[in-house]
């Protein structure tokens, strides 16, 4: 990927603060990414065990899979939904950046992106709007992004996993985006908190029920996995199945502004909350520097019944480990829950924003980034964004596709350096 445009809107496309004011169960932040590893001895040609789709031996060699790309061309297109969402008066209209395996006949062009639809990001992988392969359906990965993101930050994990043979969808959290904090009209606190969860729920139905796409139908839903960065985090904790606190939030919702007691004062929006948030057709999560853990109800996550991947950097200093990974760690009790932790990663090592842009842009549009994640003193952001993109495409295929040879690899030693893997006893 080329650096991005010098724009003032890369401010907001980084990590923008929400309307609300912030507090340490409120994160108002983010951004997401990944690319290549590094420390990973792999070969850069697909075998053709790989190109059959066989089932891969349980073998140190499984790795090299997990980091390189896959035998599928990967085409990357737009589209967009709508649907009533609960304390909104308008239908809420939902753009969805989508990558998905291609043709291989296809002789389409190289994709563009536009973040925010401002700033062109050129790739060398995705291709624009080519047919889909007819190998189909294949397996879904459905992203959330943080807050003050969207939904294309997510292209270096649909263009790795797509090429893998998933099909990626990853909406615009309206009210919550980039392009919402250059506009300054980010949604109420609790309105994002709610419909960030009703906005994938309606994405499953439009899936589900098909739309006007070329991608339309290509999507298996009895295979799905669910990952998220910061408040993206939050919303794979609460789909998998983790409700709020609705009560508290009532009680406390000035302390989110006035114009959060006024959403969640309305009977219909209550009802939704205490309806509960989860979503069955959801098989597994990873949530990555998880926001809000502390506005969860008592004995919630713990009650989370999917495989649950817990990603996040140590040094965190947007959503400190001791606010919200380690209280998400012990009270998630599933037997197959695993925590990833990188011990010099911070909050931005998780996105692409530490390479992205230059020292100079970086320190001018976001100058607490050096001390989150883009300096010396953390984990190179290309070795952390690749090594969490492995762990999610074989997490995924371990408890999504039930490919059970993986296991004993995300269960052993860590695959690079700078991480630490834990399980549940």
């Amino acid at each position: 990927m080329k650096p991005l445009l010098i724009l003032p809107f890369l401010f907001f496309v980084a990590c923008s603060d929400d309307n609300s004011p912030q507090t340490e169960m409120d994160a108002g932040v983010d951004f997401s990414s990944p690319d290549i590893g590094q420390d990973a001895d792999v070969d850069q040609e697909p075998d053709a065990e790989a190109d059959q789709g066989e089932p891969l031996p349980d073998s140190p060699e499984t790795l090299d899979h997990l980091f390189r790309t896959g035998p599928q061309k990967v085409g990357y297109l737009e589209f967009s939904y709508s649907y009533d969402a609960p304390g909104q008066e308008e239908p809420r209209e939902i753009p969805v950046k989508v990558w998905y395996p291609a043709d291989p006949a296809t002789g389409a062009d190289p994709a563009r992106y536009a973040v925010g639809g401002i700033v062109n990001v050129p790739t060398d992988v995705a291709l624009r709007e080519p047919a889909p392969s007819t190998e189909g359906p294949f397996p879904t990965v459905i992203y959330s992004h943080g807050s003050g993101g969207e939904g294309l930050l997510a292209y270096p994990y649909g263009e790795h996993l797509a090429s893998w043979g998933w099909v990626v969808f990853a909406p615009n959290h309206v009210g919550n985006t980039a392009l919402d904090g250059v506009q300054m009209s980010f949604a109420p606190f609790l309105a994002t908190t709610l419909h960030r969860v009703t906005d994938i729920r309606a994405l499953l139905d439009t899936i589900e029920a098909g739309f006007e796409s070329p991608v339309s139908g290509i999507a298996d839903l009895n295979n799905v996995v669910l990952f998220g960065h910061s408040f993206g985090g939050y919303t794979t904790l609460a789909l998998g199945g983790a409700d709020l606190d609705t009560d508290r939030l009532v009680e406390t919702c000035a302390g989110y502004g006035e114009d959060s007691c006024e959403f969640i004062n309305q009977e219909e929006v209550q009802t939704a909350f205490r309806a509960g948030l989860g979503d069955s057709r959801i098989d597994a999560i990873v949530p990555q520097a998880p926001a809000l853990i502390p506005l969860f109800a008592e004995g919630e996550i713990a009650s989370i019944e999917l495989p649950v991947m817990l990603q996040s950097g140590r040094m965190d200093k947007t959503l400190p480990d001791e606010v919200h990974a380690i209280p998400a760690w012990e009270a998630l009790d599933g037997p197959d829950d695993i925590w990833v932790e990188m011990p010099l990663g911070g909050h931005f090592s998780f996105i692409s924003i530490c390479t992205d842009l230059s020292e100079d842009i970086l320190t001018l549009f976001r100058p607490d980034a050096p001390d989150d994640g883009c300096s010396e003193d953390f984990i190179d952001s290309q070795l952390a964004v690749s090594n969490l993109t492995a762990y999610l495409h074989a997490f995924a295929r371990l408890h999504v596709l039930q490919e059970v040879q993986w296991a004993s690899l995300i269960e052993g030693d860590a695959f690079s350096e700078g991480f630490e893997i834990t399980l549940k006893e």
